[in-house]
């Protein structure tokens, strides 16, 4: 990568998380060189002019792109270390920037929800990413990335204090700090246009299928591993935690099948047994809160209830994506056009810096070994803490404090960034610790 005249490279600066990826950057780049890219460089020079920038870093750059122009791709690539592509949806132009990086040795990262897009890119660029030793590396923010950190950190710790290999994590999610009150607060334009995609062009199984992303070598052994990990839909108590927990949102069906394809691509047995399984959901209780004078039978009654409101429509869009009924599909986009924010909408910036999140992450090893241990983040989930994380796994890529695995191609989060990314994670405010 000799020769670039950028590290990191932000294409799609000026949409909702875009904005707040550049807010990052000027937090953590300091020693970086980074430019913003897109179409509108009037829109784009007015972002990084800001009296924001910290003294001393680096004047970032702007670079005119065009997501539907390959020469203008192959030009941006060829200038950049590291491409983090926020210009979602990735289904209709992801590829294309895909592509461009390959041919130009430039590692990627992106923000995808789209599974069956990533099933697509693996099927056709996974071998040429490979053999140009190239990271391509979908979902790096709040899905999947800390999801996916979280399992390989503690199966290593499970491997360091009880010389065990892992065979279960789960990893139950609490929101913590201000409670959302509307839905632009808990999803952005760009999360609704991910949907939109879902139902538009996915046709396959991949939001039932937990092993669709496994590499053909596996494919033996995908419906084993398929049942074993199948997505929990019924509300649970949990009786370590004392909540009732549901299936994680926005999308149960997007951490899972990285994640197998983290324990697939590695297949070190000293850190996962063969029949390793992966299970997550959310804390009710952080959700619905437990009235002062409600007793305790009610505020798990209460937890059941909005579990069940919950899964039922999650479970309805797995079914609608996955099935062949295209009346389902039109019945739902109508929804989303009524009801959800517009592209480059989001939460508020009080609903930005006021929530939080956290991990309960339990292992059990090969021998039944247990192992406890917990996340905690700063900001919104999805556009406070994606943007911090993002943008700091992607320094370390450019910079080369990270990436030192040998696992190149279409790779996770956690098997092409390695444990070093958990460290890395501190500057975006995510902090890891054992119980």
């Amino acid at each position: 990568m000799a020769g670039k005249n950028f590290d990191v490279v932000i294409l799609g600066a000026t949409g909702f998380t875009g904005r707040q990826a550049v807010r990052a950057m000027r937090r953590q780049g300091a020693g970086v060189r980074w430019a913003v890219a897109g179409r509108n460089v009037q829109a784009m020079h007015a972002l990084v002019t800001q009296d924001k920038t910290r003294r001393g870093a680096a004047k970032p750059g702007v670079l005119l792109a065009d997501t539907t122009d390959a020469e203008s791709l192959a030009t941006l690539a060829s200038q950049a270390r590291v491409l983090l592509n926020l210009a979602g949806p990735y289904a209709l132009t992801g590829e294309a920037v895909v592509q461009a990086c390959i041919a130009h040795g430039t590692h990627y990262l992106d923000l995808t929800g789209e599974t069956f897009w990533v099933r697509e890119l693996i099927e056709r660029q996974h071998a040429a990413a490979r053999e140009a030793r190239v990271k391509i590396i979908p979902s790096a923010g709040y899905e999947v990335l800390p999801f996916d950190l979280a399992t390989l950190w503690i199966a290593d710790a499970m491997r360091a204090r009880h010389r065990a290999a892992c065979r279960a994590v789960r990893i139950v999610v609490s929101f913590t700090g201000r409670r959302m009150t509307s839905l632009s607060d808990a999803a952005s334009g760009g999360t609704v246009a991910s949907m939109r995609m879902l139902l538009e062009r996915d046709r396959t199984d991949s939001l039932r299928n937990m092993a669709c992303l496994l590499p053909p070598e596996r494919a033996a052994e995908a419906a084993a591993v398929a049942r074993r990990n199948a997505i929990e839909w019924a509300p649970r108590h949990d009786r370590e935690l004392g909540c009732v927990t549901a299936p994680t949102v926005p999308a149960p069906f997007i951490n899972p099948p990285m994640v197998l394809r983290t324990w697939a691509l590695m297949s070190d047995e000293t850190l996962f047994t063969p029949d390793f399984r992966y299970h997550e959901g959310t804390h009710m209780g952080s959700l619905v809160g437990a009235p002062r004078l409600l007793p305790a039978a009610a505020t798990l009654a209460l937890q059941y209830a909005a579990a069940a409101s919950l899964a039922a429509p999650l479970a309805g869009l797995g079914a609608t994506v996955s099935g062949p009924l295209e009346f389902q599909r039109r019945a739902i986009q109508k929804l989303i056009e009524r009801f959800a924010p517009r592209p480059g909408e989001g939460p508020s910036e009080a609903a930005l810096d006021e929530t939080g999140y956290a991990f309960d992450i339990f292992a059990t090893g090969a021998g039944g070994q247990k192992l406890r241990a917990r996340m905690d983040a700063d900001g919104h989930a999805g556009y406070r803490s994606t943007p911090e994380m993002a943008v700091a796994v992607a320094n370390g890529l450019a910079l080369g404090t990270l990436g030192h695995t040998p696992h190149f191609g279409i790779v996770t989060p956690a098997s092409g960034l390695g444990l070093e990314a958990v460290a890395a994670l501190e500057p975006a405010g995510v902090r890891f610790s054992l119980a």
